[in-house]
């Protein structure tokens, strides 16, 4: 009987783990490349479980669209140094991100590069070689 127990306790614990796994998936993005656009912030969102940055960005008909970047978990960004008072509405800023595999306005964040030429990379580095991997929390 105990070992019938554990076995439906092993199965129930992998069926719970499934959702969790699909939650992490990066299949949406392209991750065999990096792409970066500059514009402008339109906002910024420092919340559970991904940061998002929206970016204002002109496209060659001077078109301004919105492209949303996501990024790791809150806790990852800051200890990297990213925070709230970073991202300003209007601020101009330069982002690297893996593209969407099905073409559309936004990506995972890879770098964002400030005005001021300060650049902070997400938890998965800066996606060019440079940059801290963090493990999650």
């Amino acid at each position: 009987m105990t070992w019938k127990a554990f076995g439906l306790a092993g199965m129930a614990a992998a069926l719970l783990a499934a959702p969790a796994l699909a939650h992490h998936s990066f299949a949406m993005f392209d991750q065999s490349k990096v792409l970066y656009l500059s514009g402008t912030v339109k906002e910024f969102e420092l919340v559970n479980p991904h940061a998002w940055l929206n970016v204002n960005i002109a496209n060659d008909k001077g078109d301004v669209l919105t492209w949303s970047f996501e990024g790791g978990s809150p806790s990852q960004l800051v200890r990297l140094g990213w925070s709230k008072e970073k991202f300003k509405v209007g601020d101009e800023v330069e982002v690297g991100f893996r593209p969407m595999k099905d073409g559309s306005r936004g990506g995972q964040i890879m770098s964002v590069k400030l005005a001021d030429g300060q650049k902070v990379c997400s938890n998965r580095g800066c996606g060019d070689g440079s940059g801290d991997v963090l493990a999650p929390l």
